[in-house]
């Protein structure tokens, strides 16, 4: 990926096909119930990081979609 010629859209998507290919977990979010009866997605050690920039990024990519 050569992050200088990189725009919004095509970042998020190199970063979900990253998250996708991830090589422990394959893509897969596992769900944990807690007492509270809520429920928590929880992320490999390996890609929790780009599914928090993703977050952000897609909070951005809404926010210029607006202007």
């Amino acid at each position: 990926m050569d992050i200088d010629k990189l725009t919004l859209p095509q970042l998020v998507a190199d970063l979900k096909q990253a998250a996708a290919n991830c090589p422990k977990c394959e893509g897969t979010r596992e769900t944990v119930f807690t007492a509270r009866g809520r429920d928590n997605i929880v992320n490999c050690l390996e890609c929790e990081p780009i599914h928090d920039a993703l977050g952000h990024l897609e909070a951005a990519a809404k926010l210029l979609q607006g202007i």
